[in-house]
């Protein structure tokens, strides 16, 4: 049995199985401690759940088995009757089925100066001695076998995959398919894969005494593939049941019968893949839970492992939009990118319980999660987000592959300075495989892409640094815009101000600084200098006027407040221009329907994927196709499309579900002052020490910022600025 069977049984208990957990620990307590006696009687056991039998002597050790959640008041709430009711007890054994890890280390250093050792024995102490004693694994075995199996069944896994979904056979089918789009071989036929997984899924529960015939396989698969194309899909439905019955193949059939099941062997492959789905997503509501204690708002942990629950399916749900969102852009051209606004859209449509958070800290607590995820939960998001898109695709379509071929394969990509801005913020991260920009656009250069940006996008970067390099220049008290996207960035990895210009150099230096951008690019990302104004040229009169008209526009309601003189608003305009237009006017040597096009624009502006409906409103005859490519769209075509079988296996995997720059938006200057006062208070310590605790308080004072000041409480901002000014003054000390 492997470790995390027996750490999914351990998580799935509940309040109502304290019993089941006590005879479980008990069984592994017994090898210890022999004389281990059980105390639990009808009458009361006076705090303790056993007791070690000493001949001659007043029991001085006690036992406390317990799934409760607040792990912390449940202890003390022990000691304190154990101290009514056994003046003389040294020592308590507490076993639970919670993770408790380090954070007993101050509790059990209470206990010991009150004269008690407290020996804390949690999920991880009995999964790690599972196999030390023949009673404990069959103890283990016996609750997996009680907590873990009914989840892997149909439906068990209906209860795990896809809260979205109206049945269970469509969740087991995003199950089935969620496995299959992940698949290694990445030269398979999509649309055969997925009539495998389909297939896969309709015999899920089937084994020799409970075959079905190819009739209940027949509806079951056309239950989950809506399209006309009946004697299609009737084919693709046979086609994948002869491949899948082939000597040694998952699923056998009985001719006699004419009937078909899962071989034993594709049943424990489904057992082990299915306890590995359950675990993953226990890991994600976990990780969701503790970003939301984090906060420290006073939000009970019973209430965080709910929220985390609801979190998970609520990014189920986004992944559900943006799988649909991608299958109706490889149809009709039009994108989408799934940034913070649109997360909070779907997650108010979806109706899920957040409270007492906002959705808008909901939707901080889901990047902040998604930005920084382990290898586990990154391999799993992306599994669930190919199986979302897979989905899509075949209520759309019985052939995924024809439709995926006719995504443009290869071609020309100009960078907006949107995206080229966080592969420089990347370079403050150590971790490579957290690059995840880097990774996306190393993946599409491998792709076969070539990447391009204009002088107009050099340019902005150039003065967005230069912004930043005034930002760091200047007192936070006297900073009165928004802090600069690079700024933020690396204030909040935690590195010191004075060391921002040093650092600021790989990029640009004083004499030349568009030609060292330029430079920079070419060398460290392949990404070539490359100008479209002849096209932009070129292009009608009435296209250029119309584009014009609506970025200026755009920039008028953006840039309101004064700060940004004419003549720069007017040079940002015409940037935009260039690209949208030039590529729309490239694109009309090669012009194809849906997204066949070979030029694109990679951009996060909202306003490009829009510029279709806007032309049309403002052009004569048909309006061209926007240009705007989302980086979440060119993420998930490497995952599935055509081109994914030219990426490295890392690559792949490191491929980002969801692309964000909200994480370094808007954060109040006030920080700032908080970054500079708490590197002074550890002055002198390792510098990988004073990064660490810089970053983890400016990123905990960011939470609380965001969640008071949309509280909606009178007076939380003047509060908000009034304590950051305090944890300034106090050289960033706790409160």
């Amino acid at each position: 049995m492997s470790s995390e069977r027996l750490a999914l049984a351990l998580r799935e208990l509940q309040s109502g199985d304290w019993l089941v957990f006590e005879k479980f620990a008990a069984a592994f307590l017994a090898v210890d401690y022999p004389s281990l006696r059980t105390m639990a009687s009808p009458a009361g056991d006076k705090g303790r759940d056993g007791q070690l039998y000493v001949v001659d002597e007043a029991p001085k050790t006690m036992v406390q088995y317990s799934v409760a959640e607040d792990w912390r008041a449940k202890i003390l709430g022990t000691e304190k009757r154990l101290n009514e009711n056994f003046k003389g007890f040294t020592r308590l054994i507490y076993c639970t089925s919670q993770v408790i890890g380090p954070a007993a280390d101050s509790l059990v250093e209470e206990f010991r100066n009150r004269g008690i050792s407290l020996d804390i024995r949690d999920r991880s102490w009995f999964v790690d001695r599972q196999y030390t004693a023949a009673q404990r694994e069959i103890a283990s075995e016996d609750l997996s076998v009680l907590k873990v199996d009914p989840l892997l069944s149909r439906h068990g896994i209906a209860n795990i995959s896809g809260p979205m979904m109206s049945d269970d056979d469509a969740r087991v089918a995003l199950f089935h398919l969620s496995l299959e789009g992940y698949d290694e071989n990445s030269d398979r036929n999509i649309t055969k894969s997925c009539f495998e997984a389909l297939l896969l899924a309709a015999l899920h529960d089937t084994n020799v005494d409970s075959p079905i015939g190819m009739d209940e396989l027949q509806v079951a698969v056309k239950a989950l593939v809506p399209v006309d194309a009946v004697a299609q899909v009737e084919a693709q439905i046979s086609g994948a049941a002869s491949r899948l019955t082939r000597k040694g193949g998952p699923v056998k059939f009985i001719a006699k019968e004419n009937k078909y099941h899962l071989s034993f062997e594709q049943h424990q492959r489904n057992v082990v893949a299915a306890q590995e789905f359950a675990t993953r997503q226990r890991h994600i509501e976990d990780d969701f839970a503790a970003a939301i204690q984090s906060l420290d708002i006073g939000i009970e942990d019973a209430r965080c492992k709910d929220l985390g629950i609801n979190l998970r399916a609520g990014i189920e749900e986004i992944l559900f939009r943006k799988g649909e969102a991608f299958a109706r852009a490889v149809a009709g051209g039009v994108m989408v990118q799934v940034d913070g606004e649109a997360v909070m859209t779907y997650l108010t449509e979806a109706g899920h319980d957040v409270r007492p958070l906002t959705i808008s800290d909901a939707k901080d607590v889901i990047f902040s999660v998604l930005d920084s995820p382990s290898e586990d939960t990154q391999k799993h998001l992306g599994r669930l987000a190919d199986g979302y898109t897979l989905f899509a695709f075949l209520r759309q379509t019985a052939d995924v592959q024809k439709i995926m071929l006719e995504v443009f394969s290869g071609g020309e990509i100009w960078l907006d300075a949107s995206v080229v801005l966080p592969l420089l913020e990347e370079t403050l991260i150590d971790d490579l495989a957290k690059r995840h920009y880097t990774t996306l656009l190393g993946s599409a250069l491998d792709a076969g892409f070539k990447l391009y940006v204009t002088d107009g996008t050099v340019e902005e970067i150039e003065r967005h640094l230069y912004r930043a390099q005034l930002c760091a220049r200047t007192a936070p008290a006297d900073w009165r815009s928004d802090v600069p996207f690079i700024y933020a960035a690396y204030t909040l990895s935690g590195r010191p101000r004075n060391e921002f210009f040093d650092w600021l150099s790989e990029f640009r230096g004083q004499n030349s600084p568009l030609e060292d951008i330029e430079e920079y690019l070419r060398d460290e990302f392949r990404i070539e200098l490359r100008s479209l104004l002849e096209e932009a040229n070129a292009a009608p009169t009435e296209l250029r006027g119309a584009v014009q008209e609506i970025w200026a526009g755009e920039m008028d309601r953006k840039r309101s407040d004064g700060e940004t003189p004419p003549e720069v608003i007017s040079r940002l305009v015409a940037h935009d221009v260039e690209v949208a237009v030039g590529v729309i006017q490239l694109r009309k040597a090669t012009q194809r329907s849906g997204t066949g096009y070979r030029q694109w624009w990679l951009t996060f502006d909202r306003t490009a994927f829009d510029l279709k409906a806007r032309l049309a409103e403002r052009m004569v005859g048909a309006a061209p196709q926007s240009p705007a490519l989302s980086p979440d769209f060119l993420s998930q075509l490497l995952r599935l499309g055509p081109l994914r079988a030219a990426i490295e296996t890392e690559k792949h995997v490191a491929l980002p579900v969801i692309t964000s720059i909200s994480t370094y938006e808007s954060i109040p200057s006030s920080l700032l002052e908080v970054a500079d006062s708490t590197r002074k208070r550890f002055e002198g310590q390792n510098e990988r020490t004073v990064r660490r605790l810089v970053k983890d308080k400016l990123n905990e004072l960011r939470w609380r910022v965001g969640v008071e000041a949309r509280s909606g409480v009178r007076g939380a901002e003047k509060r908000i600025r009034g304590r950051l000014r305090d944890q300034a003054a106090a050289g960033g000390a706790e409160e």
